[in-house]
């Protein structure tokens, strides 16, 4: 048995971004481990590009596709306990009082287990009782909407289900689910299966997400029986499908041992949605210091020679060209400061190839403002090695959504003060978690969500400042060394590996 299996959700090792780095990392760290990853993905495509090289301790992986349908006709030794898993099943959906376990307890055996087995997949979606319980759920909660839809939906649901909690999974001593949802559920049936501890850790609360996504999302309409409309805040699809990643939350956090999250807005989203107070630790992301440290004395150097009223001042934002990063105020702050500071540059220095219509929008809007030569798409770049962090006076962060921005981490182990909305773990990033933390002194500013005149002010509060932009500069190491180093974050997570492996 591998000492640890990671369950992933469309990242590691196919995707880059945040948790597919937190994976990388701590497998690299931690050689002495070895380590299986059981990586979801929607469906079976073109044979995908590892964008990590897998470390030497990773033994196994396995990659599973949700939406393929495979509807299995397995054979069941024991069809007389049939109507004992559909009363669980039924119990298990419609848990009034939120407490999933005791219902999923009693209907998983009947559906995987090859000596008690009472139904198989082909039961699930086709048979008489199936179309019993779908009606029954259509009655019983889903009367505004047209039973075709509510139909269709369900059963895509009921594949997915049947995808996740029968796939393969390799044995391991302690399983890591990287996030609820079906990678959640996946370590729920592992758990089970082999009886060995189930370890959460959410860097984003995903049913929060979910919840979002839905919403916003005009795919799914509302129906009537007269008519079709959209609503961006009800509607019985969007019902059903929250519940149901609610419903896979709850789930994970009632079978997980220990649960983790970054920072401490996380931990009130994850009791709001059901999980025990006291399971929940916060372990934050942490930050290589050597790979960075060595930027620190450029940066200094260059601090101590620049004339704030000649010199090119320049405001950065490390991500990728995509909306939820919300690139088009950073170019509206960038209009405003010019308007107060003209020898500013500002540069979004990440991928622009993942939405080619928000680039040409971005594009649009920086000819527009009149900006162009102040306002530079650089693509991405190699942060280490073209010292990316030295050249930049703020690092700026314009998101309307974040966990832990591993770039804030980065930034300020170099030195760079940090202007951020008030999104993930921001704030405490900026101007301390915990009292100790706190009396470092703040090494930038948070402002709200979408405020370009705030974001502005604040840029200019640093730029035209220089006393006050070295003494952020000096926040931000400490802070770092001190609380965010990545070999104390690898040790905790290697701790905790250890007491629930053996």
């Amino acid at each position: 048995m591998d000492d640890v299996c990671f369950i992933l959700e469309g990242t590691y090792p196919f995707v880059r971004g945040g948790v597919s780095s937190w994976t990388h990392q701590l497998v690299e760290a931690m050689p002495d481990l070895k380590f299986s990853l059981l990586t979801l993905s929607p469906t079976v495509d073109e044979p995908k590009e590892y964008r990590y090289p897998l470390p030497d301790n990773v033994t196994t992986l396995i990659e599973c596709f949700l939406y393929n349908v495979n509807i299995t006709t397995r054979t069941c030794p024991n069809r007389r306990d049939k109507d004992l898993f559909w009363d669980a099943f039924g119990d298990f959906l419609e848990a009034k009082d939120g407490q999933y376990r005791p219902h999923f307890e009693k209907m998983l055996p009947l559906l995987i287990d090859v000596e008690k087995r009472a139904v198989n997949g082909h039961d699930i979606i086709y048979s008489v009782e199936s179309q019993t319980l779908t009606e029954k759920l259509y009655d019983s909660k889903r009367a505004n909407c047209p039973f075709f839809d509510f139909f269709w939906t369900w059963r895509s649901m009921l594949v997915v289900f049947l995808q996740a909690v029968d796939m393969e999974i390799p044995p391991a001593k302690v399983y890591h689910a990287a996030c609820t949802g079906y990678a959640g559920l996946v370590g729920v049936v592992a758990k089970m299966r082999y009886n060995r501890p189930l370890i959460l850790t959410e860097h984003g609360i995903y049913t929060k997400e979910r919840k979002i996504e839905i919403n916003q999302a005009d795919w799914i309409a509302q129906m009537e029986r007269s008519r079709v409309y959209i609503d961006a805040s009800q509607g019985a699809i969007k019902d059903l499908w929250i519940d149901n990643f609610v419903r896979l939350g709850q789930l994970t956090y009632e079978y997980s041992d220990v649960i983790l999250t970054l920072y401490s807005g996380n931990k009130d989203l994850e009791i709001e949605f059901g999980a025990e107070a006291g399971k929940i630790g916060i372990i934050p992301n942490g930050v290589e210091i050597d790979k960075f440290a060595p930027q620190r004395s450029v940066l200094k150097q260059r601090l101590d020679s620049v004339d704030p009223t000649k010199d090119t001042r320049v405001v950065g934002l490390v991500g990728r060209v995509v909306p939820i990063k919300d690139i088009k105020m950073f170019v509206k702050v960038c209009k405003i400061v010019l308007n107060a500071m003209p020898n500013v540059l500002f540069q979004v220095i990440g991928p622009t190839d993942e939405d080619e219509d928000y680039l040409q929008e971005c594009l649009e809007l920086i000819e527009m403002l009149g900006v162009k030569d102040h306002c530079e798409l650089t693509g991405p770049q190699n942060l280490v090695q073209e010292q990316t962090y030295t050249k930049l006076d703020i690092m700026a962060l314009t998101s309307i959504s974040e966990g832990q921005p591993l770039t804030i981490l980065e930034a300020l182990c170099v030195g760079v003060p940090c202007v951020s909305t008030d999104v993930g773990s921001c704030s405490e990033l900026i101007y301390g978690r915990i009292e100790e933390d706190k009396a470092f002194g703040p090494c930038g500013y948070v402002v709200p969500i979408g405020n370009a005149e705030e974001f502005a002010q604040a840029c200019l509060n640093i730029l035209q400042d220089l006393p006050l932009q070295k003494t952020m500069v000096e926040s931000g190491y400490q802070r770092i060394d001190n609380f965010y180093r990545q070999e104390d974050i690898v040790n905790q997570y290697k701790d905790l590996y250890l007491k629930y492996r053996d």
